[in-house]
């Protein structure tokens, strides 16, 4: 039995195609073989992954939609079952003034989504909320299947210098966000509650906006921008920085803060349940469903009442070790093995295999 994959991109690193790389996996453990095809091949992938021209369009194929490709206009031409698994398209909105061309690619998916409804058999979505997205656009026959993250990766070597280093310098809370700059993440918003954060309860509080801000160089200079006119030190932007980097900012937080308006799943939230982060995010898309009651949610962004939250939690040690009670909860349902069972489970429902 074969069922294979295509995407537009198989990048290093990044969740879409880690979240492949697992699938592929899983399923060879089942006794399925399977190929990952993409139009755009990281070149450390390039002995896994091969070209999407050359993908045999009589077998099953699972299409992975997260941005607008012309990949999708060949999915009707594939004659055996043809599925998807929709990561969700950030509404080009979010783009525009920004990076033109990857508000576009959002527009595009959004069309091509409307498209391969009435050629999909089975839509697969990696939360309930792109799942009631699939819904609404007229899929049927849709299940949810949870992105499977490498946990392992996470325990690797982290940049033990680096470490040091902010130990040292640290005096008060370290906050942390970790995702690509992006207008939908909302960085804005996190920097204006770490004003009144600074302000009010911790003079000596630092915050790590830990993430690419390539193709988003505008938005970037914004962020600089606000961060001098309220005149506030010990912000830090990283840019994009080696995994290694990532895992050491991790260790040394005391606090993530999410505000963002857009997340198909949002990966980082579970990242720092692992490094055992109290977690205070925006209640909005697909967040509140990944996060369970494993982090604090809040309703509208009132900057001064976030910060105040903040030093709740930061101050209240049994708040926090209720939280991480809970967060070892929701990692266990989100366990590669408990996530990798769910996908398989959801195949022999359209598939019969051993």
């Amino acid at each position: 039995m074969i069922i294979n994959q295509l995407l537009p991109a198989m990048s290093y690193g990044d969740a879409v195609s880690n979240s492949a790389l697992n699938m592929k996996k899983t399923m060879e453990r089942a006794g399925i073989e399977s190929k990952i095809y993409a139009e755009h091949i990281h070149p450390k992938l390039s002995n896994i992954v091969l070209p999407a021209s050359s993908i045999p369009k009589d077998k099953p194929v699972i299409y992975h939609l997260a941005i607008g490709c012309d990949l999708a206009y060949e999915i009707p031409k594939f004659t055996d079952k043809k599925m998807i698994l929709y990561h969700n398209i950030t509404p080009s909105h979010y783009f525009r003034g920004y990076d033109d061309q990857s508000g576009d690619l959002c527009d595009k998916g959004r069309d091509e989504l409307e498209f391969l409804k009435d050629y999909i058999d089975v839509a697969f979505a990696d939360s309930q909320y792109n799942e009631s997205e699939l819904i609404d656009v007229g899929y049927t026959n849709t299940h949810v299947t949870p992105i499977i993250i490498n946990y392992e990766d996470y325990e690797g070597a982290y940049n033990k210098e680096l470490f040091k280093k902010i130990q040292n310098s640290k005096k008060g809370t370290d906050l942390i966000f970790v995702g690509r700059l992006a207008p939908n993440k909302k960085q804005e918003d996190i920097i204006k509650t770490f004003y009144f954060y600074k302000k009010y309860f911790d003079v000596n509080a630092r915050l790590f906006l830990v993430g690419s801000y390539t193709r988003m160089e505008r938005y970037y200079e914004q962020l600089k921008g606000l961060v001098k006119q309220l005149s506030i030190d010990d912000v830090y932007i990283t840019g994009h920085v080696p995994f290694n980097d990532i895992l050491t900012y991790y260790k040394n937080a005391d606090i993530f803060l999410n505000m963002s308006e857009h997340e198909g799943f949002c990966v980082p939230i579970l990242e720092a349940m692992k490094f055992e982060i109290p977690i205070i995010s925006y209640k909005e898309a697909a967040v509140p469903e990944t996060m369970g009651n494993g982090g604090l949610l809040f309703l509208e962004k009132d900057y001064k009442s976030i910060a105040s939250l903040i030093k709740v939690v930061v101050s209240d040690l049994s708040l926090q070790e209720r939280l991480l009670i809970n967060q070892k909860e929701r990692l266990h349902y989100f366990s590669k093995i408990n996530t990798s069972d769910i996908f398989l489970k959801q195949l022999q429902k359209e598939f019969t295999f051993a």
